[in-house]
């Protein structure tokens, strides 16, 4: 039977990933003493390490992809816009979905790294911060271990590079663009307040009434999980309270405002205006994430620190500002 990284892992008394890393040859903050200890085990179980080889005998380039969903058309467009641009350079894209789960995310991360992938691309799970095993890891990845971007949702405790939108900038301009066409009552809708985009989204809400002068009314918020479920729940909770006129912060729940809006009798935006949030087939004014100018700076930083071989690169962070669609073309805000 073919030894497997976990079967020294396990020998060892120690992580698949702490093993992939040594047998790698990756730097890391293994003690000596460790090192030593899984060469050893790998020696003694007549380890055979796995190479991926095309039939030319050339080594085949790969990069991982950790995705929470593929039912959020984002994650959907991120993932084709990623796989086209690290083809550019060659490169193979193993796709992995977390369903926003800690432990499937740590056993991808694992995955892709026992496999000698040359480079990860992480969208963090919404439990990521309450997750010390999930965080240590990434933090041994960022150190030089495996080359790490961090794409769309920050991990405050984890410094790295980090591509993303300027999501406080969108939630602000949402607010704005229903304040100046005279509403005062504007409810948000968005997921929960610990996961970084949401939280971002939600605060520039805030900053968009603010800038109006409009009274902060947390009656007229609701924090769903960014499902179409709770975009119709809370829509629905939300006009009951007088609210003619929301921002619904993702693109699931801007797909179960309009439903809810359509299904109620409601005619849009006449009875019940919407702005949603990367949604363009729900017809109504949108915040758009430029997607694919975030795949294209999440692979070059990525590709940037595989071709730096080890060397150290100082973390980096890129802010790509949205537009706002007003559901038959693009205008700026």
């Amino acid at each position: 039977m073919r030894v497997k990284v976990k079967d020294i892992a396990k020998a060892a008394g120690v992580s698949t990933t702490a093993v992939s890393l040594v047998l790698n040859g990756k730097p890391s903050r293994l003690s000596d003493a460790t090192k030593e200890k899984i060469t050893r085990v790998a020696r003694e179980l007549a380890f055979q390490q796995e190479s991926l080889h095309s039939e030319s005998g050339e080594r085949v380039k790969t990069m991982g992809l950790v995705v929470p969903s593929v039912s959020d058309p984002f994650y959907l467009n991120l993932l084709s816009c990623v796989h086209s641009c690290a083809y550019g350079f060659g490169y193979t894209v193993f796709t992995c979905v977390s369903e926003e789960d800690s432990e499937r995310t740590c056993r991808a991360v694992e995955s892709l790294a026992t496999k000698n992938a040359d480079g990860i691309l992480l969208v963090a799970p919404v439990t990521v911060e309450h997750d010390d095993r999930l965080t240590k890891m990434l933090k041994t990845l960022v150190s030089g271990a495996v080359p790490l971007v961090l794409v769309d949702r920050a991990v405050y405790s984890v410094f790295g590079d980090f591509v993303t939108t300027d999501n406080k900038y969108g939630g602000r301009a949402a607010a704005l663009y229903l304040a100046e066409r005279g509403h005062s009552r504007i409810g948000y809708l968005g997921g929960p307040q610990n996961v970084y985009t949401a939280r971002k989204r939600f605060q520039g809400y805030r900053e968009g009434l603010a800038g109006r002068k409009l009274p902060y009314d947390d009656t007229l918020t609701f924090f769903g999980d960014f499902s179409r479920e709770s975009g119709r729940k809370g829509a629905a909770a939300l006009y009951e309270r007088g609210c003619r006129a929301v921002f619904a912060a993702n693109a699931l729940m801007t797909d179960g405002a309009v439903e809810f809006a359509r299904d109620r009798g409601l005619r849009i935006p006449e009875d019940f205006v919407i702005v949603g949030y990367d949604a363009p087939g729900a017809q109504v004014p949108c915040v758009c994430q430029n997607v694919s100018l975030m795949a294209e700076k999440s692979v070059d930083l990525l590709m940037e620190q595989i071709e730096a071989q080890g060397s150290k690169v100082p973390p980096r962070n890129f802010y790509i500002t949205p537009v706002l669609s007003n559901g038959e073309g693009l205008s700026g805000f």
